[in-house]
């Protein structure tokens, strides 16, 4: 560290355990005290709102703000109450002067800063952690070509944070996160929003829990993460066996030392297999998996706590597929192990092949007609929507070709949602449980880009199955269409602010391609900032707009469905809280013990 040392004044001028203000020539401010024969020196701006602490009062070596009371130790800069601490300057009296040293030992302020932001997340305080972050970007380590900005580094320290903390593994806050980077990156929305609203949705989930699994400890109960001393890298197939096995904290440990060797892509080639066995916790094993990739590919040094999160999640996940509603689903899964697919040979023994049969080489195409005739089949139920997917992998059909007409389907499902479902006090259904088709329909895509064959085949099979599984979440019948409005500028966006959903599907009607594609970017502050209150409410509504984006963009047959999806679920007022359905349900529980009525 340079030094730059300036001249206080001399120390006669520093009447002892009394707060003085000091300035040098550019205007900066200095808080200082003379107390046992040292001149502590403090940023003069208190760090909550800049008020100056050279008015506050001084305690038995603690500075008190006078405006709402945040407390400094004088020797550290240490926040004994209020929130972050103040930064500290060194000072030395040379004869009957008074020296101050400005410069910034920039290694130990990215601690403190670092360190100061984890606390804010840990108490989810949002607003501190904002601070902290603005003052880490201010130091200027930043690569502004992230598309991140000063911002870059406190949005990695959330990720590896979150990540880190996140007691049953990934999660939505991290989820929210993900989204909201490339959000930014894009455009779409202010960094410094995005960042409050993705610290608050990690704070809320993990507020006052320690890192999960290492040592954390005492008083969170969880056991210390076992390490793998004969870990075997050429087998990245044993965290799969883990997982199955619910060795929870030996997966993670191998998850662990696997990204540090092999990177991203021996994670993603290790969960691949796993995670295309079944449908995990409602779709969102592949949800999270696919967010968590492009998360630590976004952030590499962390990466290894996104993933270890990850695999953490896949270990408590219940799979869905293997309970008794979902025997059309395991049958038709089944059925796929004798079943020839293109590109299988060449990709069989690549173990970091991509799948270069799933929707490319080799693959019958589905005529508009076809695909018509094939989504009308998903969207008739279960067992016709898987049947169908095995008859089209069977005729050569890609199973990413299969998997864009089943995103296709959930969108068009989501519209049909019956709200009447959450009015219900003998049922827990809710629109958010349609939104997962559509989740789930986009990840395995992305996951199926990647994944070998049988895998991405798998992939389409389950998303086809759940679409289908959710057909009792249909309205009797589909709504009328609205009369047609004229579109223009920010028309759409008031009348979502309005919530006027009849106008905003008028409007929705009457753009082409490219107007929808930027209504989706229109519509993106409102989904993550106005649409809900709650975190995992914010969180769907902001996957679910991103996820509908996607399948749009990809689609080679886009129409308005997608948008329309997107109306229909984003712009009523929904409620976040059901307290009389909560209380009805479980008394009906205490009374029946039977549980409630659901989609199947």
């Amino acid at each position: 560290m340079k030094s730059d040392w300036i001249d206080l004044g001399p120390l006669s001028e520093f009447p002892a355990d009394e707060p003085v203000l000091r300035k040098d020539g550019a205007g900066r401010r200095f808080a200082c005290v003379l107390r046992g024969g040292e001149v502590h020196a403090l940023d003069d701006r208190c760090p909550h709102q800049g008020y100056p602490l050279s008015e506050g009062a001084l305690r038995g070596g603690v500075l008190t703000c006078a405006w709402h009371n945040w407390k400094f130790d004088l020797a550290s800069g240490a926040c004994a109450f209020g929130g972050e601490p103040v930064r500290r300057y060194a000072t030395r009296i040379d004869g009957d002067r008074v020296l101050l040293n400005r410069a910034v030992d920039t290694a130990a302020e990215v601690r403190r800063l670092v360190a100061g932001l984890r606390e804010a997340v840990l108490r989810d305080d949002p607003a501190r952690a904002l601070r902290e972050g603005l003052r880490l970007g201010a130091l200027g380590l930043h690569r502004m070509e992230t598309g991140l900005g000063s911002l870059h580094l406190a949005f990695e320290v959330l990720a590896k944070d979150g990540a880190e903390r996140a007691e049953y593994g990934f999660d939505h806050g991290l989820v929210l996160l993900s989204e909201l980077c490339a959000w930014v990156e894009r455009g779409w929305v202010p960094a410094e929003e995005a960042f409050v609203v993705a610290a608050h949705a990690i704070g809320e989930a993990s507020a006052r829990l320690g890192p999960r699994g290492k040592g954390a400890g005492k008083a969170t109960g969880r056991s210390p993460l076992v390490r793998i001393a004969d870990f075997e890298l050429d087998e990245p197939a044993k965290v799969s066996e883990a997982l199955a096995a619910e060795r929870r904290d030996e997966a993670e440990a191998r998850m662990r030392e696997l990204v540090e060797v092999r990177g991203t892509a021996g994670a993603r080639r290790a969960l691949l297999p796993f995670v295309a066995q079944h449908l995990y916790d409602y779709g969102h094993g592949a949800i999270f998996l696919a967010k968590a990739l492009e998360l630590a590919e976004r952030f590499p040094s962390a990466a290894d706590e996104v993933l270890a999160a990850s695999t953490v999640q896949l270990a408590w996940a219940t799979a869905d597929t293997s309970l008794p509603p979902f025997a059309a689903t395991r049958a038709a899964l089944a059925g796929l192990a004798e079943l020839p697919l293109p590109g299988s040979e060449a990709c069989a023994g690549s173990a970091g092949a991509s799948a270069a049969g799933a929707g490319a080489a080799g693959a019958v195409p589905l005529d508009p007609a076809e695909r018509a005739a094939f989504e009308a089949e998903v969207l008739a139920g279960e067992r016709p929507a898987v049947e169908a997917t095995a008859r089209w992998l069977a005729r050569g059909a890609g199973p990413l070709a299969l998997l864009g007409a089943v995103g296709h389907a959930a969108a068009v499902r989501l519209a049909r949602f019956d709200s009447a479902w959450e009015q219900r006090l003998d049922a827990e259904v809710g629109v958010l449980d349609v939104t997962h088709a559509v989740t789930f329909a986009e990840a395995a895509a992305a996951l199926g880009r990647e994944a070998l064959p049988r895998e991405a085949a798998r992939l389409a099979v389950l998303a086809a199955g759940f679409v289908g599984k959710l057909r009792n979440g249909d309205a009797p019948a589909p709504p009328a269409p609205p009369p047609a409005a004229r579109a223009s500028g920010g028309a759409l966006r008031q009348a979502v602010e309005a919530r006027d959903v009849a106008g905003a599907l008028a409007i929705a009607r009457e753009l082409d391609a490219d107007g929808r594609r930027r209504a989706f970017a229109e519509l993106a502050p409102f989904a993550a900032f106005d649409a809900a209150v709650r975190p995992i409410f914010t969180a769907h509504a902001v996957k679910t707009l991103e996820a509908l984006h996607r399948l749009e963009a990809s689609d080679p047959q886009p129409d308005g469905a997608y948008l329309e999806a997107l109306l229909t679920y984003l712009v009523p007022v929904r409620q976040e809280l059901g307290v009389r359905r909560i209380a009805a349900v479980a008394k009906k529980f205490m009374s029946d013990g039977r549980p409630p009525e659901g989609l199947y």
